[in-house]
């Protein structure tokens, strides 16, 4: 609304904003950059722009380096000096689509937004180098790129109703399992999206470092060597103490306490026989695990007989193999 003057009589000829970056070009011979700059500093007492001007006929707005020339732009991918090209490396424990969304938006940009094949090229090769920097098959890019130009030139319109009639889930990403679940739902209109595990803040974080930690235990029966299967929102020596505390009062409330008193097996110190096959917080997620851990221990044939399980959930099936599966274990 402020500029409208000087776009009207065309002393601005192009005006851009996104967000608070303001794009302009204007009549160098009836305005200058610096009474554009006194404009838009008075529009508000609150509000400061910065000026920086064309160096060398170029101009860098956002992720974009324009370069004038005669009657013509050209369009250049610019960064910042900081720059490293550090992505996601290949071999790092994440979700394929996360991996490559990086190079899918590189890609996308070089393809709609340059209108050079010099600058194509030069942004091109960057994209090539950092891949090869960051581990990833060079085979998998080019691949992206071809089918990427393929959807491009053969690209349908769907309508906004089939847009917005799908729904997000999300799944926690612990492995490539996942996509046994996911790919159940590949024909539907539900659209998956993964939560990472290993995140930086996860990894800084204090997280289960006591060394006490709640989470799914198992109890190991020092005669058969089978196991018990529980989950505990506290501390799993606690839990241990009050199931050797059952078996020592003749109290058969635990399935742990009836094993050990109805078979008279031994039991033995928490060095000895407890472990912390999941570490995790109590809820819903933690009675999953608890779940899923006592169906691989009954699959093993190293579940104690007086735990009950529940009927099997085919859909734990799909979260592992055979070979995957260790002995007193849980993935």
């Amino acid at each position: 609304m402020y500029l409208k003057h000087y776009l009207k009589f065309k002393k601005i000829i192009y005006y851009k904003r996104y967000v608070d970056g303001l794009f302009i070009i204007y009549d160098y011979t009836n305005i200058n950059a610096n009474n554009i700059h006194d404009i838009v500093n008075n529009i508000d007492e609150h509000l400061e722009f910065k000026l920086r001007k064309e160096e060398n006929h170029i101009t860098n707005y956002l992720d974009l380096s324009i370069q004038r020339n005669h009657n013509e732009f050209q369009l250049n991918i610019y960064r910042k000096a900081t720059f490293v090209g550090i992505k996601i490396h290949y071999t790092s424990k994440n979700p394929y689509c996360h991996k490559m969304a990086g190079f899918h938006f590189y890609i996308i940009r070089m393809i709609h937004t340059l209108n050079s094949k010099h600058a194509i090229k030069q942004e091109w090769d960057r994209i090539i180098t950092t891949a090869r920097n960051n581990g990833f098959p060079i085979h998998l890019i080019r691949e992206l790129r071809n089918k990427i130009i393929t959807k491009k030139n053969n690209i349908i319109p769907t309508p906004r109703e089939q847009n917005n009639s799908k729904k997000w889930i999300t799944f926690t990403y612990y492995s490539p399992a996942i996509h046994k679940v996911v790919n159940l739902f590949r024909r539907t209109k539900i659209k998956i999206a993964f939560l990472l595990t290993n995140t930086v803040y996860q990894q800084l974080a204090y997280r289960n470092r006591k060394p006490n930690p709640s989470g799914i235990y198992q109890l190991k029966c020092n005669t058969c060597n089978n196991a018990y299967v529980g989950h505990s929102g506290r501390a799993i020596t606690v839990k241990h103490k009050e199931h050797i505390r059952y078996i020592r009062n003749n109290n058969p409330t635990s399935a742990y306490a009836t094993h050990i008193l109805d078979n008279r097996h031994e039991f033995g110190p928490a060095e000895e026989t407890l472990k912390l096959l999941k570490p995790c917080s109590k809820g819903g997620k933690m009675n999953c695990r608890e779940a899923l851990c006592m169906q691989l221990h009954r699959k093993l044939n190293i579940l104690i007989s007086e735990q009950q399980v529940a009927e099997l959930n085919p859909l734990y099936e799909l979260t592992y193999t055979p070979r995957d599966i260790q002995p007193h274990s849980c993935p």
